[in-house]
């Protein structure tokens, strides 16, 4: 992920840490060196990732920033959809995925993101499981600060998904169809094994 992202000019990067933290910011402190690392600590990381985003709301502030989940593995041109796309707000979307109900999902109708969800309720008609990676243009952090604060005072337990949710409700937002390339998530060490088999 870090190589991907300095390779694309991506210099100002920011750790949302928790459980064993210091795993992570002693690997990438010692491996990069030309990368710009910041690290912030969510001591409840045991709840919902609506959280961590929160602890971050201080670092949207000046250029677009990118969201990303950092337990998925991808190959670069996963990246380069995002970076390169004239969506100023932008989600990536796999549509070759089993529905397995588990899968957090991304539904657009005509183009425009309607929906971000598990369980996609809204009129769509394009839809994918979301890669875990979004862009949000500089001009809109603002209004994904408001839906992040109205998710966090009502539900700490919940998945930042549904801060963007919000957000996409209020705000036009594009994706990047990524279907074809490599990429998957790493919450098991059978997951390790996928990855390597995709070569990646």
């Amino acid at each position: 992920m870090i190589d991907s992202l300095v390779s694309f000019g991506v210099n100002d990067i920011c750790f949302v840490v928790g459980h064993m933290r210091h795993m992570i910011t002693d690997l990438a402190g010692k491996k990069y060196k030309t990368a710009k690392f910041k690290y912030v600590v969510n001591p409840d990381y045991g709840l919902g990732s609506v959280v961590s985003l929160w602890a971050a709301r201080e670092e949207f502030s000046g250029d677009d920033a990118l969201l990303m989940d950092a337990d998925v593995i991808f190959e670069r041109e996963v990246l380069a959809k995002l970076v390169n796309s004239k969506n100023p707000n932008c989600f990536l979307i796999d549509k070759d995925f089993n529905d397995t109900g588990e899968e957090m999902k991304v539904a657009a109708l005509n183009k425009r993101v309607v929906q971000i969800a598990r369980k996609i309720s809204r009129e769509h008609n394009e839809a994918g499981e979301g890669v875990g990676f979004c862009r949000i243009s500089s001009a809109y952090h603002g209004e994904l600060l408001k839906g992040l604060e109205k998710k966090i005072c009502l539900n700490r337990a919940c998945d930042y998904e549904m801060a963007l949710d919000d957000f996409i409700r209020r705000v036009p937002a594009g994706f990047e169809d990524i279907t074809g390339l490599k990429w998957t998530e790493v919450d098991f060490p059978e997951d390790i094994k996928k990855a390597e088999s995709l070569g990646l």
